[in-house]
């Protein structure tokens, strides 16, 4: 993973609140993540301060001073939907509460390394998920242009013709799904049947042996249908239904 990861740790013990940070520095280290850890002991200097950062994931005690946990969320989520919320608290029968307000996941006190580093590694699962990622094409007829992939709806594959069907109309390009698969790598494309790659965020229906891919219906080959519509629902719980 290249680009930083914006990181808030919110919690009114200092220990607690160190060895956290020290456990980002220390999976940093270990799987070349890049984190912008930033530290707050309280959630009305956290809320002050996060509308001036976009954060990716948030570590969020639920007993705090003044605002607890769930009420500082609250506010957080009226302007940011996304955010990767992980209750850490020594009251497990609270962290179920913390889904009320989309939390991805909880850690109860004391937190290992361990635990931290399976929570945090399927908190960056996610955030691969939600990345949005620009792709160059060689477009048929020469020139190069640019697509984003929240905008990439599917690709489709004939014999050498590549056509990227997309939210603003249709590219052709040249190449071979092998290339397309590798430029996507890590994003939620998965194969229907050997010559569609489908967004999964664009699913809307699935038939027997078809699927709807932002308007359209293509088929899904009996050799592929199992394993797409295992990674279409590992997709779906993993981003609460897929936005």
């Amino acid at each position: 993973m290249s680009e930083s990861v914006n990181v808030a740790i919110v919690e009114d013990d200092e220990e607690t609140r160190n060895k956290l940070g020290g456990y980002f520095v220390e999976f940093g280290r270990e799987f070349g993540v890049d984190f912008r850890c930033y530290a707050y002991g309280d959630g009305e200097s956290f809320l002050d301060d996060e509308a001036k950062r976009s954060l990716d994931i948030v570590i969020m005690d639920i007993k705090l001073p003044g605002a607890d946990g769930m009420e500082t969320v609250r506010a957080l989520r009226e302007r940011d939907r996304n955010v990767i919320v992980i209750f850490a608290t020594n009251m497990a029968q609270f962290a179920v509460k913390g889904y009320e307000v989309e939390a991805f996941d909880f850690m109860v006190k004391p937190v290992t390394y361990p635990l931290f580093s399976v929570k945090i590694r399927r908190a960056l699962e996610r955030f691969d998920v939600r990345r949005d990622k620009a792709i160059w094409i060689n477009v048929t007829g020469g020139g190069r242009k640019q697509i984003r992939t929240s905008e990439l709806k599917y690709i489709e594959v004939m014999g050498h013709k590549i056509t990227y069907h997309t939210t603003d109309g249709d590219l052709v390009a040249s190449g071979s799904m092998i290339k397309v698969q590798e430029a996507l790598r890590g994003l939620p494309f998965e194969l229907c049947n050997r010559c569609y790659l489908v967004n999964l965020k664009f699913v809307t229906e699935i038939r027997p042996f078809q699927v709807i891919v932002g308007g359209d219906e293509l088929q899904i080959s009996h050799l592929k249908r199992n394993d797409f519509l295992s990674k279409l629902n590992a997709f779906l719980a993993g981003s609460g239904g897929g936005t």
